[in-house]
């Protein structure tokens, strides 16, 4: 059969009497050899051709009851499908979403045809625009299967039918990664639609009480137009699929009593029969016999495990004899001083780390935290500040316009908390339930006290606090934005002249507190609001008077583009309302130590006292140095920054260069401009050759279809 539609028909007929259909379309012609084509589609305004590839594709398809019987796995189901000639296409998409009872803006993701042929995918764009016309905009994001494995007829139609239904089971919205604008003259009827792209794929939640969500599939050739809808199938449970396990770079475990032995270990190493067999073959071995010194190396190809290789047999020896660390740019790693008893602190970092990209891969990867996670709030989406760090647009953002975004969000300071304290919980999740490692000690960096207390399990109801963020006076109006606090305790005259003047910025600087505060004179509106390390730290204030700070001690001052005024004296005027809006029903006692960063004891896990220990926190400056000491003092020799950046990793090592009887490990799980797959597997190198009892389980097994 040359077309879906056919296929499909056929199928629902087979079912009628028989269990199970099966769908299998291959691609017979051979294709000629052509230039790889961008990760582009043909609504493009720099559209030029697809590549041609062979290959085949199959679906089983059965009815509902069949699967339901033998609790077998369903991945998506049918809803409709309507069809006609293909100049009817608004005519019958407006059919099937009636028949569904659906808007247009209720699809989650369209999955078109994007037909090569001009006159094909004219039709097509003025038939989906008229059809899918909506007062709700940036609802539904485009897709097209296309884009990466381009234009193979039939078997195109099947892949599309494959893409959505996976994208619907694993619970994320696909991209069009090279997409740049629509043709020009179409950009107004683009603009009255639901539609959107996306960049980079992205996780899609579902808000309590939601409708199911729902794909559709825009079918164009040659003859007719159809119209297929596929709905999620919403079990609340974990949809496992092999993310990890199937993920380019691999982990290489080698683990022995001595460096000799481990050296030949590693010399000896070779790929016997395929490369992901290798690193499945070492884990296997690691975890039956768990041995002193661990060696674990990361690539993506032989040839660069090869390389790996070479740097280790030169690298560990060294590491051994001079009782360092080895390490990789790749990441590939080796502690000679490892510590199998060690206690772990979770290290919370502020607000500020947020940006735009940041978890987009996190759901796929570890399927496992997905019910937990949306249990936190009534629309975790929100809470999650997707539409924030995914930016729905019709055309392309550059750097400066996506740095414009990144630069707005920072100022905000309401939505920026909220979603460090939602990522705060998503990441302290994946080590917690699927890596089974809990944090003996914790501390909270700035506002990272508040996302300490929600990601550790402290308040019975921590998704409370997004709606308390959403709508607080004080971190909307009187600390951000318009900075009423800080005018009042200014006493800065109420003129249209100040209310459009810039009367906040927070600075990086060099310097030791006694230098910084030696220099500040009274009459400055300046404020030494973190210490990071013992000769870097943060002022904020008034800008004029904290660049002339810094010309009177001779350094450099670094603009964060922070806008909100804590950790200062104008914070406590807001003091009051931060205890209001802190104190939430706490859950019985956790396993975790936890710091305050006010007071730099352990809290007791009352509801009072938490909501003093953030208050202070947030009115008082941060002591860093003064945290990671008193955790040190605590036997804790493993730190790992649970939340965006990499900032608290670094300035720890710095902290305890010198200062510790023994090793120690600092670990960021989360780098921007890294690839999140890649950062966590960097991560885990060090945790495990350092001795750290870690589960990963799901790097090593597990698989798409099930």
């Amino acid at each position: 059969m040359n077309s879906l539609n056919k296929a499909l028909l056929r199928a629902t007929a087979i079912t009628q009497e028989a269990d199970v259909a099966v769908l299998l379309i291959a691609s017979s012609c051979i294709a000629q050899e052509v230039i790889d084509a961008p990760a582009n589609i043909s609504f493009a305004t720099d559209f030029s051709h697809y590549a041609n590839r062979q290959g085949g594709a199959c679906l089983l398809l059965a009815s509902a009851n069949f699967v339901q019987a033998r609790q077998y796995i369903c991945y998506a189901t049918l809803n409709n499908m309507a069809w006609g000639e293909n100049t009817k296409i608004a005519e019958i998409v407006s059919t099937s979403l009636q028949y569904s009872d659906l808007k247009s803006a209720d699809i989650c993701t369209l999955e078109v045809s994007a037909c090569a042929q001009h006159s094909l995918r004219e039709k097509e764009q003025l038939g989906l625009l008229q059809a899918y016309r909506s007062p709700q905009k940036m609802q539904t994001v485009i897709s097209c299967q296309k884009s990466v494995l381009g234009e193979n007829g039939a078997l195109s139609q099947l892949m599309a039918l494959v893409h959505s239904v996976l994208s619907l089971y694993q619970r994320y919205r696909p991209a069009v990664a090279d997409w740049t604008a629509p043709t020009g003259q179409l950009l107004a009827l683009w603009q009255d639609s639901p539609f959107y792209f996306l960049a980079k794929a992205a996780s899609v939640f579902s808000a309590t009480g939601a409708k199911v969500r729902s794909n559709a599939l825009s079918l164009l050739d040659a003859q007719q137009y159809t119209h297929l809808i596929v709905n999620a199938y919403e079990d609340g449970l974990v949809h496992p699929n092999g993310f990890n396990a199937c993920s380019v770079n691999r982990l290489f475990i080698l683990s022995a009593n001595n460096i000799d032995s481990l050296i030949q270990k590693l010399d000896l190493l070779t790929v016997p029969v395929t490369f992901n067999a290798l690193s499945c073959a070492l884990y296997e071995a690691y975890k039956l016999k768990k041995q002193c010194y661990t060696l674990v190396l990361i690539a993506d190809s032989e040839a660069q495990l090869e390389s790996e290789k070479i740097l280790a047999l030169k690298g560990i020896r060294q590491a051994f004899t001079n009782n360092c660390t080895w390490t990789t740019p790749k990441g590939s790693c080796f502690f000679s001083q490892p510590n199998r008893d060690a206690k772990v602190a979770f290290l919370f970092p502020g607000i500020g780390a947020s940006y735009l990209g940041m978890g987009q891969m996190i759901f796929q990867m570890f399927p496992d935290i997905y019910p937990q996670i949306c249990k936190l709030s009534k629309d975790i989406g929100a809470s999650l500040k997707d539409t924030h760090l995914n930016p729905r647009t019709l055309c392309a953002l550059n750097s400066a316009e996506l740095n414009a975004l990144e630069l707005k969000f920072r100022h905000d300071l309401a939505n920026i908390a909220e979603c460090g304290v939602g990522y705060a919980c998503v990441f302290t999740a994946v080590f917690e339930l699927v890596f089974k490692l809990k944090a003996d000690n914790a501390c909270g960096y700035s506002m990272g006290e508040v996302s300490m207390f929600a990601a550790l399990g402290c308040w019975q109801n921590p998704g409370d606090m997004s709606e308390r963020l959403a709508h607080s006076d004080t971190f909307n109006h009187q600390l951000s934005h318009e900075l009423y606090s800080v005018r009042k305790y200014w006493e800065l005259i109420d003129t249209e002249e100040h209310k459009a003047k810039e009367i906040w910025e927070t600075y990086a600087i060099k310097g030791t507190f006694k230098q910084v505060n030696a220099a500040l004179k009274d009459t400055e509106r300046v404020y030494i609001t973190i210490i990071n390390t013992s000769n870097n730290l943060l002022i904020a204030g008034y800008p004029e008077h904290c660049l002339a700070l810094c010309q009177r001690l001779g350094v450099r001052a670094i603009a964060l583009n922070i806008g909100n005024a804590l950790h200062c004296a104008p914070a406590y005027l807001e003091y009051n309302n931060m205890l209001a809006l802190y104190a939430m029903p706490v859950r019985p006692r956790i396993h975790t130590k936890m710091l305050s960063s006010s007071c730099y004891l352990p809290i007791p896990q009352h509801q009072q006292a938490i909501a003093v220990s953030i208050a202070k926190c947030l009115c008082d400056p941060v002591d860093f140095p003064r945290l990671i000491n008193t955790l040190a003092k605590d036997k804790v020799r493993v730190y790992i920054e649970m939340g965006a950046g990499r900032s608290l990793s670094g300035w720890t090592d710095k902290i305890l260069k010198g200062q510790l009887d023994s090793a120690h490990v600092s670990v960021p799980i989360n780098v921007k401009g890294m690839d999140q797959s890649l950062s966590l597997l960097r991560a885990l190198a060090k945790l495990l050759s350092f001795g750290v009892e870690i589960n990963i389980e799901c790097f090593f097994s597990g698989s798409l279809i099930k």
